[in-house]
């Protein structure tokens, strides 16, 4: 799980001198150029104007700006008109443009993932009147980048004041959580200039249809561990990794995102997979064919733990692997995340306030020792109850101090509670993963010097080290 999880986990970071978290911004620029005017057009239109926020959320009104911004005029509307989605099962999308005095019409449309809208999700099919452009302007395919569908020639309606064009739609061939569709349009007054036109814009989500993309044969359990340790202990709330086969078709991995959350929660089904822990529901993180990372419900009972996993969960035709058995749940189960995602050597690391790692160059790109002195951040699993509790799946709202106390030692040296200045959930990632901002003792020796965390008599793994260079 080790990285992979750091990955998952972390999907917003808010910059704090306490909790010393560096965010990891993906910058999305908006298309440059000059505008030109839709009813110009006897091809494709320029791509980038659908007010999809991952293209800067500009729309049409860019240059067609009589009224304002889009939707600024309330005489017209444009709708969406669409339903859920069946993996790789075609579907025609119906664009509905009205305004009562237009007799001219266009539009642009995409379709992005909630969870990486940087992408294309699915692709469209040109027609006689639909042209499909790539982000770089080129026709389709895109192979990737997300695609833009819009109007190649302008129709005439006369007075019936709407217009509705059909786009086919292609949904992608897996199951990728929900999808939503942007669309900006231009009602026009048919005087070839882009004057007295009005621009509307809208969106539409859409889930994958029920009972649709699950075909997955069995599951089948081979092992469940600690998902930082990759040892058999685990405490509520604590990460799990579970091995086996059968989870996804073949070449298919969902990472639990944005468009998956439920009220700023983990998923509890991902990929049509559910996973039960003494028959409660636990917040999904990642999967493949092979592996699925959860993070455990709050279990208070003792004793061994009962495992199921579910394919085509919730529906009628579920398929439910063997019942696992795994060992007694412990209060706490104290781990560090490492970068091999073994469970040993190099832990999980960063200098605070930053995203540069502590590591080796060797061990990851960019990566540099600490120095003494320094003050950098630890990640780990399963330290116990928060103050305040951040129920198993939610994303923490922000500063989350673990309960019980907490004794760091780096090199054999125990730190002054001084030198922990936070240990804690780490902000804005599932309430699993943990965080350490420490600083290094002035006494901390060259090369990879051990590090320990120990919480209510419970101590994280051995062989796991920082990289120290006076």
């Amino acid at each position: 799980m080790g990285r992979k999880l750091l990955s998952e986990t972390r999907k917003t970071e808010r910059t704090s001198r306490r909790r010393g978290n560096a965010p990891f911004a993906l910058l999305i620029g908006a298309f440059a150029g000059v505008p030109l005017l839709l009813l110009a057009f006897s091809g494709a239109t320029p791509p980038g104007y659908t007010g999809a926020p991952a293209d800067g959320s500009v729309t049409c009104a860019s240059c067609h700006n009589t009224y304002g911004a889009a939707n600024s005029d309330s005489t017209g509307s444009v709708s969406i008109v669409t339903g859920d989605y069946s993996p790789g099962v075609q579907q025609t999308l119906k664009v509905i443009v009205k305004h009562p005095t237009a007799t001219r019409w266009g539009f642009q449309l995409t379709a992005r993932s909630m969870n990486d809208p940087a992408l294309a999700a699915g692709n469209f099919a040109a027609a006689d009147n639909i042209a499909v452009v790539c982000q770089s302007g080129l026709p389709a395919p895109c192979n990737g980048p997300p695609e833009f569908a819009g109007h190649i020639l302008t129709p005439t309606t006369g007075a019936t004041g709407s217009y509705e064009f059909d786009v086919v739609w292609n949904p992608p061939t897996s199951e990728v959580g929900r999808i939503v569709f942007y669309v900006s349009a231009v009602a026009a007054d048919g005087n070839m200039l882009p004057t007295n036109d009005r621009v509307y814009a809208a969106s539409a989500t859409v889930s994958l249809a029920a009972g649709a993309g699950c075909s997955l044969a069995r599951p089948a359990l081979r092992t469940a561990q600690n998902g930082a340790s990759f040892l058999a202990s685990f405490s509520p709330g604590s990460m799990l990794t579970i091995f086996g086969s059968g989870f996804q078709s073949s070449g298919h991995t969902r990472t639990a995102g944005p468009g998956d959350y439920v009220g700023n929660t983990f998923p509890t089904v991902l990929g049509c997979v559910s996973v039960l822990l003494n028959g409660q529901l636990a917040p999904v993180t990642y999967l493949n064919p092979t592996q699925i990372n959860v993070q455990a419900p709050n279990l208070t009972a003792t004793g061994p733990v009962s495992l199921v996993v579910v394919a085509n969960a919730g529906k009628a035709t579920e398929i439910r692997s063997d019942l696992a058995t795994l060992p007694d749940v412990q209060p706490y189960a104290p781990a560090f995340f490492t970068f091999n995602g073994m469970g040993t050597g190099s832990i999980a690391a960063q200098f605070a306030g930053t995203a540069i790692p502590v590591a080796n160059a060797s061990v990851v790109a960019g990566g540099r020792a600490a120095k003494p002195g320094d003050i950098i951040t630890l990640y780990g699993a399963g330290f116990g109850s928060t103050t305040p509790v951040v129920a198993a799946g939610a994303l923490d709202p922000g500063i989350s101090n673990v309960a019980a106390p907490v004794t760091v030692s780096i090199g054999g040296v125990t730190l002054a509670s001084s030198d922990v200045l936070y240990a804690g959930l780490s902000p804005g990632s599932i309430s699993g993963l943990y965080q350490f901002n420490v600083r290094v003792p002035m006494s901390a020796s060259n090369g990879d010097v051990p590090v320990s965390i120990q919480v209510g008599g419970y101590t994280t793994q051995n062989n796991v080290t920082i990289p120290v260079q006076q």
